[in-house]
């Protein structure tokens, strides 16, 4: 078993791709998991929820527009959000350059969805995009 890890230089690979433009530098434990989220300016996840997941978001890099359950705060280096089980909620970077957040969830209170969660809104198949940061119509 590895005990210590350096998860800033961890590979990030895609997760929720449907939902969320996350890219996530991960460890997983027996019941929680934990990493490094990184999303580039104007994308994030679409509002969703994790049925049985509580979450933890640390702001270390970059700025990020957030909400849970309908309450609104952007978020800079210093600054934590608390996303109780089946909470809706959404991060989207807004700072320039990288945005990145560490993030603690106890995945192992959901052994069939683990981290993932699912989006409000049925009909959507891709991340959040501010207006102007579309993939079709990048800055």
């Amino acid at each position: 078993m590895k005990y210590f890890h350096r998860i800033i230089d961890e590979k990030r690979d895609m997760v929720a791709a449907h939902i969320s433009s996350a890219e996530i530098g991960m460890v997983e434990g027996e019941r929680i998991s934990a990493g490094v989220v990184e999303k580039k300016q104007g994308s994030g996840s679409q509002p969703h929820r994790h049925p049985k997941v509580e979450q933890f978001n640390y702001v270390l890099q970059g700025k990020f527009k957030a909400m849970v359950e309908g309450e609104h705060h952007e978020m800079v280096p210093g600054d934590m959000v608390h996303i109780p089980a089946n909470a809706l909620h959404q991060m989207v970077a807004i700072g320039e350059g990288l945005n990145i957040y560490f993030m603690a969830k106890d995945a192992g209170s959901d052994p069939e969805l683990g981290i993932m969660g699912y989006a409000e809104d049925k009909n959507v198949d891709r991340p959040w995009y501010e207006p102007g940061f579309e993939p079709e119509n990048k800055k």
